[in-house]
């Protein structure tokens, strides 16, 4: 049996050291563990600890420990004694590893994490409780109780659920909590508010009201750019002889420490008048983002006059104050008077988005085919098209009312393009090249 020996230091306190024979016999070699550093009371309580694993060892080291040093692990293996950390510290640790973020798309994700920090759900914040603390029953309650849209919910939950897979992949949980929690697809949609779309009388008027930025809006609505990819447009960019609108860059968010996101190409043609505070230049939403669009005779002459005498890289569309377009500055200074003289004349108030939204419902009301639409937005799935855009189609229900009127005149209902009994022109030229080939 493992025995505890004390002895007397220089510095007037008291070291704990086990003795024992290796396997118990007394052959045995004499093993000693010595326990000095820490108090009286806890060398001694450590000592009693050791003892008793030596005994249940059968009197041989107990396995993983290292003599003079205790339980070593091997290299990455959690230690299973240590306090699992906070949801919202596994949470930032999980947000600066991922590779394949902007510098603004990660400060957004950690200003994520800053709310959910400081919610409470039932007085209780339960995103500051350790990450193995937080069960389906707080995501659900969280999910009820937070005063947030769906969407913003089913964002912030997108977050969460990533956030709880690193956990487990690194050993914190055995399973991921926030898995079947999410908000339904079709409920996130169905909450989305109502599309705006201006008629062409209104636009006119609004032009009108914008004053020295009414071209703007005109090549917002007549080409569906986004605002951080107008705002960027180069007079090199636009090709008036060709009639195009190449897409290659947009205003990004800066992410912590003011860190950008600059391609190589880029960086080597910008120069300081290409600044603005809190944002940089850089490569557009996705992919199917950068392209080439074709532009009307009518936004030639609109563009025309805009770049006449400027420099191939100043900007096509600055302030009045001749500085490149910054998002919030626009909104304060520009669009808040235009919406409150829209609403003076009856005008409902729209976002500047909604100019996207409305080339879209043009263009799908003179027939413009969905695939091509897709591409002009820059949309990288044709579904996020359809999704957005697809309820404004008209063809199928022309077609079925169609159908129905031809039925309750009396009429007989034909395919498309049928006359009474008649074959269309189709049908008879396949005939005539039938009866051309058996001849």
């Amino acid at each position: 049996m493992a025995y505890i020996e004390k002895r007397r230091r220089t510095d007037g306190g008291i070291s704990a050291r086990v003795k024992w024979r290796l396997g118990g016999s007394r052959e045995g070699a004499t093993q000693i563990e010595v326990f000095s550093a820490g108090t009286d009371a806890e060398n001694l309580a450590r000592a009693e600890g050791f003892k008793k694993m030596v005994d249940a060892a059968g009197q041989w080291w107990p396995e993983g420990w290292v003599k003079g040093e205790g339980f070593v692990r091997p290299p990455g293996e959690e230690n299973p004694l240590a306090t699992p950390p906070r949801f919202v510290d596994i949470a930032e640790e999980y947000v600066r590893q991922i590779v394949d973020l902007s510098p603004g798309t990660r400060k957004r994700y950690l200003g994520h994490l800053g709310v959910l920090e400081r919610t409470q759900i039932r007085g209780t914040r339960i995103f500051t409780k350790p990450v193995t603390e937080v069960s389906e029953a707080d995501l659900k309650q969280w999910l009820i109780d937070w005063d947030r849209s769906l969407k913003t919910k089913a964002n912030y939950h997108g977050l969460i659920h990533g956030v709880f897979a690193y956990a487990v992949k690194h050993g914190h949980l055995v399973a991921n909590p926030a898995i079947g929690t999410a908000p339904r697809v079709s409920r996130v949609k169905q909450s989305r508010p109502e599309l705006r779309f201006l008629t062409e009388k209104e636009l006119e008027r609004v032009v009108v009201l914008a004053g020295g930025y009414g071209d703007l809006i005109q090549v917002a609505v007549g080409t569906g750019l986004r605002f951080g990819e107008i705002g960027a447009l180069w007079v090199s960019d636009i090709d008036l002889e060709r009639r195009t609108i190449r897409v290659n860059k947009a205003w990004k968010r800066n992410g912590e420490d003011d860190a950008t996101d600059v391609p190589g190409w880029l960086a080597k043609q910008l120069k300081t008048k290409h600044r603005i505070r809190d944002h940089h230049l850089g490569v557009p939403k996705t992919a199917k983002s950068r392209r080439t669009i074709t532009i009307s005779p009518a936004l030639v002459k609109v563009l025309r006059k805009r770049i006449k005498g400027k420099a191939a890289d100043d900007f096509v569309f600055v302030s009045n104050a001749g500085y490149p377009l910054h998002n919030a500055d626009f909104a304060t200074h520009v669009w808040r008077k235009l919406m409150t003289s829209l609403e003076a004349e009856g005008i409902g108030r729209f976002r500047f988005h909604d100019l996207r939204h409305t080339h879209v419902a043009w263009l799908v009301a003179g027939g413009a085919p969905l695939p091509h639409i897709q591409a002009r937005l820059g949309h990288e799935s044709i579904t996020t098209t359809i999704d957005t855009y697809g309820h404004l189609l008209p063809a199928g229900d022309e077609l079925i009312s169609g159908i129905i009127d031809t039925a309750l005149s009396g009429k007989t209902i034909r395919p498309a393009g049928e006359s009474s009994g008649k074959p269309r022109k189709k049908a008879k030229k396949k005939a005539a090249k039938r009866r051309a080939g058996d001849g």
